[in-house]
């Protein structure tokens, strides 16, 4: 079964990031946490254009992502190829 279907598996996922982050994830940051799927400065654009990831605050200068805004952009983010 392809992980990106099975909701356990985003569960799993949500978790992990949570017991690593449990302030949310900082900018700087989302790199690591998401394997490089996403990059800082993608973030901040998409941020900038108004479609970034949901729910972002800011701590001092610091942007910080919550875990389930994070794990939410990836799954929208994510598509099946079958081959």
């Amino acid at each position: 079964m392809n992980e990106s279907k099975d909701p356990q598996w985003w569960e799993a996922l949500q978790k992990k990031l949570e017991e690593k982050f449990p302030a949310g994830i900082p900018r700087t940051k989302i790199g690591e946490a998401t394997g490089g799927v996403f990059h800082p400065r993608t973030t901040s654009n998409w941020d900038s254009q108004g479609c970034g990831i949901e729910g972002r605050f800011k701590i001092g200068r610091l942007t910080v992502y919550p875990v389930k805004g994070v794990v939410e952009a990836l799954k929208a983010r994510t598509s099946v190829i079958d081959a």
